[in-house]
């Protein structure tokens, strides 16, 4: 497991995934290209790693009012189902159920309402010779 914390994105790939589909924002792709990029960039993922995918992309475009349906319904079938909780489970009652309450923040993101779409703009970086 990449996994450091129970958070959503206290997961390599989880951070990575969010990183993608921002840099994919920042260069003006638009949602629905960005979404497809980028889950055909991580569709060779492990099946015991295929719902980091879901809920990342998932949180990712819910904070930027930015949620695909499709993406949502996929999360919350994780969240429901359980999906990924046998490795938790391995960590010891403590953190599985930090990670459940990690899952149950994140549900109450995706059903509640959505907030104003973000512009996504690109960092300022100073250059210099």
């Amino acid at each position: 497991m990449s996994a450091w914390g129970p958070g959503i994105f206290s997961d390599d790939t989880a951070s990575d995934i969010r990183g993608d589909y921002r840099e994919l924002l920042e260069d003006q792709v638009p949602d629905d290209e960005a979404t497809r990029r980028v889950i055909d960039s991580y569709r060779d993922l492990d099946e015991d790693e295929q719902h980091v995918l879901w809920l990342a992309l998932a949180a990712t475009q819910s904070s930027l009012g930015r949620l695909d349906e499709d993406v949502k319904a996929r999360a919350l079938h994780v969240i429901d189902a359980g999906v990924g909780l046998q490795l938790w489970e391995e960590a010891g009652p403590k953190e599985l159920s930090k990670r459940k309450a990690a899952l149950a923040k994140l549900r109450n993101q995706l059903v509640s309402s959505q907030p104003a779409r973000k512009t996504v703009r690109r960092p300022w970086r100073h250059v210099t010779d």
